[in-house]
């Protein structure tokens, strides 16, 4: 059987249209009609993606013979994902990242108004930059989810690009981990302020402890680009271990609830206490109840399941 042939059958097999098959393939709708109908030849990195997307061998797909493909074919099946692909992916996921922590790091830090300016003043600046931050992230959580195929099955790569990927991202690490450490110092070092203000006593202790939210906005901007960073790098260098990972998420995602309501909730109770009783320093306490009552909550859940 000629190559055209065999392309034909393998692909009917699959399930997939000549557009998908393409997709995979990472090539035109146009070339796959083209290899299809004998007006072409594939080239051999283009032969190599097919083996390994068919489970067939390089011998099956070159030879006339027309063996089923058998125990020399491929043992790895998924969504082939090239140098450029994951390269696209890793941009589009730090872009990402870059507006949720740029969000919320200005929802943060925008209560340093209200403990600077006096009264309505304040109030309307910290209304008007908390609509900016959350217009961020819902633009964010609107825009279009590139590369989701990346994230819901496992994937075929080039064994050198993998190779090479695992130890810059093993080294990536490191430099993500002092990120977050980074962050957890300085929120640490936050909480000396109101000691400091305390013993001076000076008239300028409200506006040094309102330095406190805008550090507590850069450590949560670093948590979010070095984490966000990290999962993205562990999908592709331990693409397997991510995978089972996900399923197991997928299956516990059912009482995923508990998060959508005891954050905007905690917010809410948080506004309230500072507009209502003018309380914004033990206020940001309902934010450790809200992580403490989730955590409880999930604990309790997963012992009955």
């Amino acid at each position: 059987m000629e190559f055209y042939k065999k392309l034909k059958k393998l692909r009917a097999q699959k399930g997939w249209s000549q557009e998908e098959f393409a997709e995979h393939l990472q090539v035109s709708r146009q070339a796959v009609s083209k290899w299809e109908n004998g007006q072409g030849f594939p080239e051999t990195e283009k032969l190599v993606k097919m083996s390994k997307l068919f489970q067939v061998s390089l011998d099956y797909l070159l030879k006339d013979e027309d063996q089923p493909p058998g125990e020399q074919g491929t043992n790895e099946e998924g969504y082939y994902a090239s140098q450029e692909v994951v390269e696209a992916y890793l941009l589009n996921k730090k872009q990402g990242a870059q507006k949720i922590a740029a969000g919320v790091a200005v929802l943060i830090a925008s209560i340093v108004l209200p403990m600077t300016f006096q009264e309505a003043f304040g109030y309307v600046l910290f209304m008007m930059v908390i609509a900016v931050g959350v217009a961020i992230l819902v633009w964010q959580g609107f825009s279009v989810k590139k590369y989701k195929k990346l994230e819901m099955q496992p994937l075929v790569f080039d064994d050198a690009f993998i190779h090479e990927f695992r130890q810059k991202s093993s080294a990536n690490r490191k430099r993500y981990g002092v990120l977050i450490v980074t962050g957890i110092v300085i929120i640490i070092l936050s909480f000396a302020i109101p000691f400091l203000t305390n013993s001076t006593g000076n008239a300028g202790s409200d506006r040094l402890q309102a330095l406190m939210p805008v550090i507590w906005a850069l450590a949560v901007y670093l948590f979010i680009i070095a984490g966000s960073a990290m999962e993205a790098e562990r999908l592709v260098a331990n693409n397997e271990e991510y995978v089972k990972e996900n399923e197991e998420y997928e299956k516990s995602s059912k009482h995923g609830w508990i998060h959508a309501v005891i954050w905007p909730l905690a917010t809410v109770i948080f506004l309230a206490i500072g507009f209502i009783w003018d309380t914004w320093h033990p206020g940001w306490l309902v934010f450790p109840a809200g992580a403490v009552l989730t955590i409880a909550y999930m604990a309790w859940k997963n012992s009955r399941d």
